[in-house]
């Protein structure tokens, strides 16, 4: 066994001087005593019902449903953290039939929704294809969703309207190997529906779109076709939905409400910041009627 050890370490180190990268077997998942379980589900600063609300620190994936097949997994990892030492990892490749996701189901009749997380994607998937951050579904119809473009490494909008889809860049870089808060607020009503959406803290979008449904069921993370190569860290998701009259958009980002002789919690030096004028977009918007711009990726 000891030679096996030292063969394999002799092994790496020819690997590392001739500079080709070693075989990797995807994120460490994480041990429970890693996991630090006193640390409590995030605060929730939304309206409606709590459909999800998780730092991982449990060690568990409570909550959320989860779905993977082939060589794609999601497990809790001490890897990469936002806050504690534990998060959620997709891991998807490849390979035929990899995928990964985590699903969280909606009030049925949900007309107003809050999806807010911290994101870590690890390393730079293949080109002409993406990595997704949370998609809006109604039934089995992705109706919106927001993605990092591999290669150009945009941050996109993309609604899915009756016509066809729409892509909005909210961001023109997002770096790999860096934490980043994403909050989508929808109130989903048909060619009236409402979307705001705060990246690190500011608003970049807020405005009206057209989507084919008038309510949505479920939140998603992770990949809907196999191949969709990304690891994918999670942290500090809540998920929130509501059939009460939604809040306005655009308007200010919620904040929880702690106690100001504590230390700051996950959501620390994220105070209201620009808020976008109705109507408006954070950058250029394309438009195609059913089918997807030449440089965008796969669904």
């Amino acid at each position: 066994m000891n030679r096996v050890v030292k063969l394999c370490l002799a092994g790496s180190v020819v690997l590392a001087i001739l500079g080709i990268p070693a075989l990797s077997l995807g994120p460490v998942t994480a041990g429970a005593q890693a996991c630090t379980p006193s640390v409590g589900p995030p605060s929730v600063p939304y309206p409606g019902t709590a459909a999800a609300a998780s730092s991982f620190e449990a060690g568990t994936l409570d909550g959320f449903g989860v779905s993977t097949s082939g060589t794609g997994h999601v497990s809790v990892s001490a890897g990469l953290s936002h806050s504690g030492n534990c998060a959620a990892v997709l891991h998807t490749t490849t390979a035929p039939g990899s995928m990964a996701k985590m699903t969280v189901g909606l009030t049925p009749g949900t007309t107003e929704a809050y999806a807010d997380g911290w994101f870590n994607i690890a390393g730079e998937g293949q080109v002409g294809n993406n990595v997704p951050y949370f998609r809006f579904f109604s039934g089995r119809l992705r109706v919106m969703d927001v993605f990092r473009q591999n290669v150009s490494h945009e941050l996109m909008l993309r609604i899915s309207t009756p016509e066809g889809f729409t892509y909005t860049t909210l961001r023109q870089d997002v770096p790999t190997n860096s934490w980043h808060r994403l909050v989508m607020h929808v109130v989903p009503n048909g060619p009236g529906t409402n979307v705001q959406i705060w990246w690190d803290g500011r608003s970049v979008y807020a405005g009206t779109v057209s989507i084919p449904a008038t309510t949505v069921d479920m939140v998603q993370l992770g990949s809907e076709h196999d191949q969709q190569m990304a690891d994918i860290y999670v942290d500090d998701v809540i998920v929130t939905s509501g059939t009460g009259t939604p809040a306005p958009v655009p308007g200010p980002l919620p904040e929880s409400k702690g106690d100001p002789s504590k230390p700051f919690n996950d959501f620390r030096g994220d105070g209201q910041a620009v808020v976008l004028a109705a109507g408006t977009l954070a950058a250029d918007t394309v438009v195609r009627r059913g089918r997807r711009p030449a440089r965008m990726a796969r669904a």
